[in-house]
């Protein structure tokens, strides 16, 4: 064991000369600042030559056509240009009072019911005294999509919508369909009323889900934070520990096939070699983890209105600790089983074969990410996290979002330790001169020979 620290060097120098592992950690970040600030710069350049637009004016920005027909006793929805004309682009003054921040008054109640006049959606909206033409119409690729209001829709408010074909464009016209409505429905109500009402019905809520805990309080959850928190903590532990363990795994194969192993035994004890292995990959995957860390803290700190729909996600002390520590854990089983994969293959291939043995379980709990989201404490979620090859995968996902009871957490720290040490001692049985200079793949009832020594 004395010569694992050479061992230590020699790997991380090789490592700092391999162009795709220095383009994933320094190249990749530099490269998404650079994209980033670029845009950011860009913005911020034109800014004063674009105008704001008013969230009345976003309503068809795909430049989409529909039509539609209205089967209602009343004729609920005339044609757009049965209304009376009006100019339905704002000015720039108007364009001004427009702006959310700006008070109420009775000008602006007005603009705003002028330029969401259902007159200013004659040119996209076209309609159809019958069903057949409009059809016709679908057919000829005159509109993208077709809406049939029937007579009964004001009870059931059902309406059948047609396409030709599936496109992006056919199955983007709801929104479109759905303003006329809302404005053809609203065009008797007085200026103050409707404008409350128009922009309020546009978005008609804003849920935010509460559950009842054990204690009867009301907790508030968010879902959709909670997702992409979870989903981006796992995914950046699973790529860091998998590289750093590919690599590990790849090194081993290519000094195989050189024969440079040879040269490397005659002077330094297999366990050695493992040992020196394992720690320069640890410490190299641990670098990378935190350039990509780094860098989206660093997009994410900068880019102010574009993650404001996260919400305020926010990653306690105590919680960065548990995930680098999951994170050498994971590493360190992961690692030790790629070496002894690397130790039986006598060519990148045949390692590639033999890996997903161990990274397809390793992959599972992404397979029930919902579930993390939903139950974080539920029986499948918490098995998970407690299971060695799932463990830490699992428990990133679980304190990601919720506080993990103790018990649970020092248990699957007990069992991760043991399942490493199982890891540890397999690799190096695996790790003996006469697996590591065999020239061909032993075969599967081979396996317990070999372990055995």
């Amino acid at each position: 064991m004395t010569h694992w620290l050479e061992v230590f060097r020699y790997e991380v120098r090789q490592q700092f000369r391999r162009k795709s592992y220095l383009f994933i950690t320094f190249g990749v970040p530099i490269l998404a600042l650079v994209i980033f600030f670029g845009y950011q710069a860009y913005r911020d350049l034109t800014a004063d030559d674009e105008k704001a637009p008013a969230p009345i004016t976003e309503v068809n920005e795909q430049r989409q056509s529909i039509g539609y027909v209205d089967q209602t006793p009343d004729g609920l929805f005339p044609s757009p240009a049965s209304y009376p004309e009006v100019a339905c682009e704002p000015s720039a003054s108007e364009m001004e009072a427009l702006n959310p921040e700006q008070a109420l008054s009775q000008a602006r109640s007005q603009l705003v019911k002028r330029i969401s006049s259902p007159y200013c959606l004659h040119t996209v909206i076209t309609p159809y005294p019958s069903l057949d033409e409009g059809q016709a119409a679908l057919e000829a690729g005159d509109i993208d999509a077709l809406y049939a209001i029937p007579p009964d829709y004001v009870e059931t408010g059902a309406i059948s919508a047609y396409v030709s074909v599936f496109s992006i464009e056919a199955q983007g016209t709801e929104g479109l369909m759905r303003d006329f409505l809302l404005r053809s429905l609203l065009i008797n109500v007085d200026a103050p009323d409707y404008e409350a009402l128009y922009l309020r019905l546009r978005n008609p809520a804003v849920i935010s889900e509460s559950r009842l805990t054990e204690a009867g309080a009301a907790e508030e959850t968010r879902e959709y934070q909670n997702f992409l928190l979870v989903y981006a903590f796992g995914l950046l532990l699973m790529l860091s520990v998998f590289w750093g363990g590919g690599y590990l795994m790849q090194s081993v194969v290519q000094e195989k096939e050189t024969r440079i192993i040879e040269i490397m035994l005659s002077s330094v004890r297999p366990s050695a070699l493992l040992l020196g292995k394992i720690l320069a990959m640890g410490l190299l995957s641990l670098l990378q983890l935190g350039m990509l860390a780094g860098t989206f803290v660093i997009i994410a700190s900068q880019a102010g209105n574009l993650v404001e729909s996260l919400g305020d996600i926010t990653v306690g002390a105590g919680t960065l600790v548990l995930l680098v520590v999951y994170f050498v854990l994971g590493f360190l089983l992961f690692g030790s089983l790629m070496a002894g994969i690397g130790a039986l293959s006598t060519s990148v291939r045949d390692s590639q074969n033999l890996v997903t043995i161990v990274t397809l379980p390793a992959a599972i709990p992404f397979f029930f990410l919902t579930i993390f989201v939903e139950e974080p404490n539920g029986t499948l979620a918490v098995a998970l996290s407690l299971f060695p090859i799932t463990g830490a995968l699992s428990m990133v996902m679980r304190i990601a979002i919720i506080d993990v009871p103790l018990i649970q957490l020092v248990l699957s720290l007990v069992l991760q330790v043991l399942g490493i040490a199982f890891a540890i001692w397999l690799a190096g049985r695996l790790f003996r001169v006469n697996t590591l200079l065999m020239g061909n793949m032993p075969k599967l009832r081979d396996l317990p020979r070999l372990v055995r020594g």
